[in-house]
């Protein structure tokens, strides 16, 4: 299994989880918990621009324009919407995917850590922090989805 098989298994996972999220109301998709983002809408959202900001940024040196939270709720009102925005940041990372593998992956790029500090990181190293950083928040979706009342869906990749 590649990189690009992990980041197709990961986006797999969210279309089940996105699938849930169409079952709940729109009150329930942005209620907001004691952790974390808060809630589904925003858990989703940060998931997908976290994505599309290191494939941007960190890898491609493009500028990438954070959203703001009005943006957040437009882009991400519905889990239909959500959806379609998955899908277009899937895009983009496919490309970049298509552009770094296999040959490009040991290149290196500084990046800005956790603390804000200037770290060195491979191409390879991001990407698998990128695929890895959902999977995290994946099992928080499922917590808020219990949290609702609501059987999660099995995510798991097999």
């Amino acid at each position: 299994m590649d990189l690009s098989n992990y980041f197709e298994e990961t986006w797999k996972a969210r279309r089940t989880l996105l699938g849930a999220a169409e079952k709940v109301t729109p009150e329930e998709w942005k209620r907001e918990f004691d952790f974390s983002w808060r809630s589904m809408q925003k858990i989703f959202a940060h998931i997908i621009e976290v994505e599309r900001s290191w494939m941007l940024e960190d890898i491609l040196g493009k500028k990438y324009a954070s959203v703001g939270d009005a943006e957040i709720q437009r882009l991400y009102a519905t889990p239909s919407l959500t959806r379609a925005r998955g899908n277009e940041v899937a895009g983009e990372t496919r490309a970049v995917l298509a552009e770094y593998m296999p040959g490009k992956l040991d290149e290196t790029r500084e990046v800005k850590g956790a603390d804000g500090s200037s770290i060195r990181l491979t191409v390879e190293e991001i990407l698998t922090h990128v695929f890895t950083h959902e999977l995290r928040h994946q099992g928080q979706l499922q917590v808020v989805l219990r949290l609702l009342g609501k059987k999660p869906p099995n995510a798991d990749w097999f």
